[in-house]
Formats: structure tokens, C-alpha cells, sequence
């Protein structure tokens, strides 16, 4: 006797009615699983704002901080001072930024397609490969093909003498090497309507300064990083599927670099060889590789034994294949944790040096210089020149940390209710 609803008689093919005509499109990844866990607190995603509130800044930098107008009337020509500026540097990034923000476009949209979770994976894969494979493409070009454009004028004394037109500035009209001109004396200033941060002791601009010193903080962290990655996952993958003498006398050499301070090796460095930003990242790179390294041996020293990678050695398949292609992917969890703490240390080692003096070329901006331009606290010390980069390194090394804790959080089966 089929059941009655309202008066209307429902079947047992109507009740499965409902879950057929509305199938669930998503396929649940294991990372999709963590980052319904991650986000579901609200420090973590305070924290993934301010990162990504750090990485835009360091994109469009040049199009707020600038004191070349975006467009202006000069001599009755229009001219575009501002793009016309643009370094290599700056459009090699600009493309990466739009390939990055493509892939995002993409990921978000396969989401909604009705697709197995091979071929959604398979699909983002051939993505990223092109979107990839044409910035680089598209950046080594550009590199070769374009030269920076030297622009001798000081766009601030051209509007004090009313050569400027109908100028559209950016937000900042300061970059982060214009000064103030120096027989004004205006330097050392406090806070004013002219510089929100005041004026360090060459008369720029301190918010530019700050704003500009971003980029330095993310190139120095991630290079740093990605180098001491792909060294410590291949070293560790080495010693945790070979055992014996290549594990005891690789982890021995491990101690011996973890012996090695990195400070004074960076210190040295500069002394030698003066300073150079990319050599900087190189060394912070090659002495912090070690941690990776025992993270990657201790997984594959669990995974080894592990049915797949029996199946894999049986069917004759060569040792670099069981490595990189089979076992790699699943012992690479702790690693990505391990990284966000590792751009964190290298951004507070970028900042240490700064701060001695001996960490990026003048007038190229860092935040630890700023801290050394605010002067001694002991003699005399410039509240407003140390409260911003101090609270920015404080609030990005902060960030990079929570990330990497709640990501453990989310990753690890023992913390969360993941399915």
C-alpha cells in the first residue's frame, strides 16, 4: 500500500527521485577536505588574507606607489610616464600575476563540471602546464627583447613649475628612492599630510618605502625556499628509500650543514663579496634544505614498505619512477607545513640582516633597513620610522606560521573530523 503525503501517494521511486535529479557535481579531493577544515577557523583565514593582501601589494606596487603620473599633458603631448617606466622586472611579474589569476579561473570552474576526479586532475594539470609554459615563454622574450627605460626627470619639480598638465597620479605619488629635495631639509620628518609615514634621513617617503618593500620580503622568502624544497626533497627521498650506508652517512652530512650558522656564513658572504640580494637567497636556500630533507626521509621511511610501492618494484618499473612518480606525491603532505614555516624564518634572517646593514643595496628598500634608519633606542630613536616595518614583519612571519599551523591541523587525521 503506497504511502500517502498530503493526500497525494508517494512511491518508492519518487523517494529516490530527488537524489537522482540533483546529483552532487563536486568531486570532495583530499585537499579540498583540508580546505574546508582550514577555513573553518577564523584566524587561518585572516591569516591567508593578509598573504594574499601581501602578494597583490607586490604586484601592482608600481601602480601605487609612483611619482610618475599615469597620464599627463607635457609641452601639449600626452605621455604615459608611468607605464612607459615599467621595468622588465615589473611586466615579467604582471604576467606571472595573470597567469596565476587565469588558473584560478580555471580551478574554481572545473569544480562545476561533471567530471571523475582523474580527469579533473588531469585537466588542471594540462592548465597549469600551458599557462605556465606560455608566461615563461612570454617573460624570456620580454627579458630579451626589452630594455628598461632610464627617466632622468623629477615629476615633482615639473609640477612645482607647472609643466604638468592634467596629471593623474597614482595613490602615493612617492617611489621608494624620491626625495625630498635635501635644501628644504626635509628629513627625519614626523607624520604629515604630505607623508603619511613620515620622512626617513634622505627625505623619501617611508609608506612608500614600506609598501615597496614587499616585494624584497616575498622574493628573499619564496626563492629561498623553493630552492632548499627541491634540494631537501630529493636528498630525503634518497636516503629514505635507500638504507644503510647511503642513510647513515647521508643523515651525517645533514648534521654537518645543520652545524653551519647561517648568519655568520651570510656575513662572511657580504664582507667577501659585497652585497647581492639573489646570492643572499642562494645561501639562506642551501643551509635551510636540512629540515625538508628529514620530513621527506622519515615519509618515504613509512610508505616504503607500503603495498603500492611493493606492487611498483615488482612490476619492474625503474627506481626514479617508484620515487618522484609514486611514492613522492604521498609523502610531500608535512613537507608543504614544513615550507610556510621555512619563508617565515627566511623572512625574519632577510630582515636580521637588513637591520645590520649588510642585507639588500641602498636605496633599494627592505623592512629591516627601515628598522636601522629609525635609529638606536638608545641614543636616538624615531618612534615613527620602527612602528611600521616592525608591525609588518611581526604580522607577516605571524601569518606565514599560522598557515603553516592550521594547515598541520587540517592535514593531520589525529586534529580534525575530516570524512
Amino acid at each position: 500500500m503506497p504511502l500517502l503525503t498530503h493526500g497525494c501517494p508517494m512511491t518508492n521511486t519518487d523517494t529516490l527521485t530527488p537524489a537522482l535529479a540533483a546529483p552532487d557535481s563536486r568531486v570532495r579531493t583530499f585537499w579540498s577536505m583540508v580546505w574546508r577544515i582550514y577555513r573553518s577557523r577564523l584566524i587561518n583565514r585572516i591569516a591567508l588574507m593578509w598573504l594574499f593582501l601581501i602578494i597583490v601589494i607586490a604586484v601592482i606596487i608600481p601602480f601605487i606607489a609612483n611619482d610618475a603620473p599615469y597620464t599627463v599633458f607635457i609641452n601639449g603631448h600626452r605621455e604615459f610616464p608611468l607605464f612607459r617606466n615599467l621595468t622588465r622586472i615589473d611586466l615579467i611579474i604582471l604576467i606571472f600575476a595573470a597567469a596565476a589569476a587565469t588558473f584560478a579561473v580555471v580551478f574554481r570552474h572545473t569544480l562545476r563540471l561533471l567530471l571523475s576526479l582523474d580527469e579533473l586532475r588531469a585537466k588542471r594539470l594540462r592548465w597549469a602546464l600551458a599557462l605556465l609554459a606560455i608566461a615563461t615563454l612570454s617573460s624570456g622574450v620580454l627579458y630579451l627583447v626589452k630594455s628598461d627605460y632610464l627617466d632622468n626627470r623629477d615629476y615633482h619639480q615639473l609640477a612645482q613649475s607647472g609643466q604638468l598638465q592634467h596629471p593623474v597620479y597614482a595613490p602615493l605619488h612617492w617611489g621608494f628612492a624620491d626625495q625630498e629635495p635635501l635644501n628644504l631639509d626635509r628629513v627625519f620628518e614626523y607624520p604629515s599630510h604630505d607623508h603619511l609615514l613620515g620622512t626617513d634621513g634622505n627625505g623619501r617617503d617611508a609608506l612608500a618605502r614600506l609598501l615597496w618593500s614587499v616585494r624584497i620580503v616575498l622574493a628573499i622568502g619564496l626563492i629561498s625556499e623553493v630552492i632548499a624544497l627541491v634540494i631537501g626533497v630529493f636528498y630525503g627521498a634518497i636516503n629514505g628509500y635507500f638504507l644503510g650506508r647511503v642513510d647513515i652517512l647521508g643523515m651525517r652530512f645533514v648534521e654537518v650543514v645543520e652545524a653551519i650558522p647561517t648568519l655568520f656564513l651570510l656575513i662572511t658572504f657580504v664582507a667577501l663579496y659585497g652585497r647581492n640580494i639573489f646570492m643572499l637567497m642562494v645561501i639562506i636556500g642551501l643551509t635551510s634544505w636540512t629540515g625538508i630533507a628529514r620530513f621527506v626521509r622519515a615519509e618515504f621511511l613509512r610508505i616504503r614498505h607500503l603495498d603500492y610501492v611493493t606492487a611498483a618494484k615488482a612490476s619492474g618499473l625503474p627506481v626514479r619512477s617508484i620515487l618522484f612518480r609514486h611514492m613522492l606525491p604521498n609523502g610531500l603532505t608535512p613537507v608543504i607545513v614544513n615550507f610556510t614555516f621555512g619563508v617565515a624564518g627566511a623572512v625574519g634572517s632577510e630582515s636580521i640582516l637588513s637591520f645590520l646593514g649588510i642585507g639588500v643595496e641602498p636605496p633599494t628598500p627592505s623592512w629591516g633597513s627601515m628598522l636601522n634608519e629609525a635609529g638606536n633606542p638608545a641614543e636616538t630613536f624615531r618612534w615613527w620610522l620602527a612602528i611600521a616595518p616592525g608591525l609588518m614583519i611581526f604580522l607577516t612571519v605571524f601569518a606565514y606560521n599560522i598557515i603553516g599551523e592550521g594547515l598541520r591541523d587540517a592535514i593531520d587525521p589525529r586534529t580534525n573530523k575530516a570524512e
